[in-house]
């Protein structure tokens, strides 16, 4: 009896583990997205920012014309000399982005774009990750690929944001847009990774015509990316 009881409350535990690590929801809109969690989140938002992240870049033609699925994880994303809240690995194809909670519970005073770390920065990352995995498919040369992604990435994020809070955002960085003549570098965004993602944001918003803009971002056969001197529009502000 005592062994069928120990048996019963293993395949119980099993069942409830394997139930709470393989936990899904797939969003409405965008139905592309599948998000995998061990616990409840707000679904509903993060679906929203990445529905948000797809209209935006699908101004530029950009579509995401695969499903993709966003694993929230307990533990740091490492990258190279940074922790990472997030990451889309281009080789598995799946973003992974830590949860909420575990941000705070590892991270000491979390930070964005000068801001304390909020919800709203929150959700902002799940739409710069799901820029990452919407580029993939359109970048030329992987090789020097990482200006025009970050570019595109943090624009999408900050376009994504609610209007008044990316005003106090692009307030705190307190820099205009990239000009014609300008190189947009890695090392720039290493030194100024906020005031690189405003600089990016506002050249995308205003120059005069943004699209072609992106199509050089994605064709970019270089380190760096040359600004092109042209017309600017309104104040993207």
């Amino acid at each position: 009896m005592l062994q069928k009881t120990l048996i019963l409350l293993a395949f119980l535990h099993m069942s409830f583990f394997a139930q709470a690590v393989a936990a899904e929801h797939h969003c409405t809109n965008p139905p592309q997205v599948t998000i995998v969690s061990p616990h409840q989140e707000s679904f509903a938002e993060i679906c929203k920012a990445t529905g948000k992240a797809l209209i935006f870049l699908g101004q530029f033609g950009l579509e995401l014309n695969r499903g993709i699925t966003i694993e929230i994880v307990e533990k740091l994303i490492d990258e190279d000399v940074y922790v990472a809240y997030g990451k889309y690995d281009s080789g598995t194809d799946r973003i992974r982005l830590m949860s909420y909670s575990a941000i705070f519970s590892t991270v000491e005073k979390p930070m964005m774009y000068g801001e304390p770390f909020d919800r709203v920065h929150y959700f902002g990352i799940f739409a710069h990750e799901m820029a990452h995995a919407v580029i993939r498919d359109y970048i030329k040369n992987e090789k020097y690929s990482m200006v025009p992604q970050e570019y595109l990435a943090h624009a999408t994020q900050l376009a994504t944001m609610p209007e008044e809070r990316r005003k106090k955002v692009l307030t705190v960085m307190d820099v205009e847009a990239w000009e014609g003549g300008d190189s947009i570098s890695h090392i720039y965004m290493a030194l100024n990774p906020g005031k690189f993602a405003a600089k990016s944001y506002l050249h995308l918003m205003s120059t005069a015509n943004p699209s072609a803009f992106v199509q050089i971002l994605l064709n970019n056969n270089w380190f760096y990316v040359y600004v092109p001197k042209e017309a600017k529009t309104s104040d993207a502000r």
